[in-house]
């Protein structure tokens, strides 16, 4: 089969993408879940995503990337790599929402690696209760009728920071500088099928992550993952309480005490949480993601594994809001395959905060 995809030198400025519509059905939910292993209760179950304050079960952070990634090589073909990708929640977009996803395209540009990029302006999400649900805006980089293709992979570029707030409290300013591993996703080696469940949750059809034939005779010589995913896969689930009776397996202690339904869910999520993010907070039960930037250097590939080094940033003062009282934390998360080849960073503002 051929798919066709667009070149950077006709890409017109200000132009719309052509845009598209997705129900987030439970069955889409779950499905997300049966996909990637994240088996974070709020992304399922409305039951227990009420009793943490939603009104229903919610996408998550990495779902939607995925749709935002998807957006872009819908319109681009599989040619175009994205490089980078913000984006900030404004409302929550839950079961049975309708999601509407929009965006036109910004400035070009020559990268410092002479790629041909190219930005993606005023992405939005709107659903029928909150006509700006996300917004996010992009960087990919594009085939060029010179012949210039995408790199493969590429360095990471170094970049200044701000430093940390002043008025970081000392419990975060204490753990400033250190490097804690995180969840290796996959710890297994990727394989065809997790990634083909991935384009079914999303509705992907990029044929890089599920055409191996065509994958065979790209630059990258096989499959690849969507630039934004994530597989936790086979023994996630058992952190959630799932799968326990397995000989050898660690029981989490909330299924040791014998605890059940909604109080069972919230110690298991908590300890999820603070295993995954292990910056977290003290007295703060409760997570949010409100703002995510990935910048992504090597590709997936089917086999890999992927380890990750996590690194406190920055963390704000106690603050209020709707949600109650907590911390603002800034977390970087980078990966690394087997063959210590940096993938992708994802640098996430978070609010650890108790009701």
């Amino acid at each position: 089969m051929s798919y066709p995809s667009l070149y950077w030198d006709d890409v017109v400025e200000g132009q719309p993408l052509p845009g598209f519509d997705y129900e987030l059905s439970l069955l889409r939910l779950v499905a997300y879940v049966r996909a990637t292993g994240l088996y974070d209760f709020v992304h399922f179950d409305r039951d227990y995503a009420r009793t943490v304050g939603a009104q229903d079960a919610f996408i998550s952070t990495f779902h939607l990337a995925g749709l935002f990634s998807r957006l872009i090589t819908d319109w681009a073909g599989p040619g175009t790599v994205l490089r980078q990708l913000t984006f900030s929640m404004a409302a929550q977009m839950m079961a049975g929402d309708m999601m509407e996803f929009t965006g036109r395209t910004g400035e070009k540009s020559i990268s410092p690696d002479g790629e041909h990029w190219l930005e993606i302006a005023d992405i939005n999400v709107a659903t029928p209760s909150a006509p700006n649900a996300a917004r996010a805006s992009a960087i990919v980089a594009m085939p060029a009728r010179d012949s210039s293709l995408p790199l493969v992979s590429r360095p990471r570029p170094v970049e200044a920071g701000a430093g940390p707030n002043p008025d970081m409290p000392d419990w975060a300013r204490a753990m400033l500088g250190e490097v804690k591993p995180g969840k290796m996703q996959p710890h297994l080696p990727l394989s065809w099928q997790e990634l083909h469940l991935w384009c079914e949750a999303l509705e992907d059809w990029n044929p890089l992550y599920w055409d191996a034939d065509y994958a065979a005779q790209s630059p990258y010589a096989g499959l690849i993952g969507s630039p934004p995913s994530m597989f936790y896969g086979v023994g996630s689930s058992f952190e959630f309480g799932i799968g326990q009776g397995k000989p050898g397996a660690t029981v989490p202690e909330p299924v040791k005490r014998g605890l059940t339904g909604a109080e069972l869910r919230a110690e298991l999520r908590t300890l999820a949480a603070r295993a995954g993010i292990p910056f977290a907070p003290p007295d703060c039960p409760d997570v949010v993601v409100t703002q995510a930037r990935f910048d992504f250097y090597a590709p997936l590939r089917m086999g890999d594994t992927i380890r990750s080094e996590l690194r406190l940033k920055d963390c704000s003062a106690q603050r209020k809001t709707r949600l109650g009282e907590g911390y603002f934390l800034t977390i970087e998360d980078a990966h690394f395959n087997q063959r210590d080849e940096l993938v992708k960073t994802m640098t996430m503002s978070l609010f650890y905060y108790r009701p």
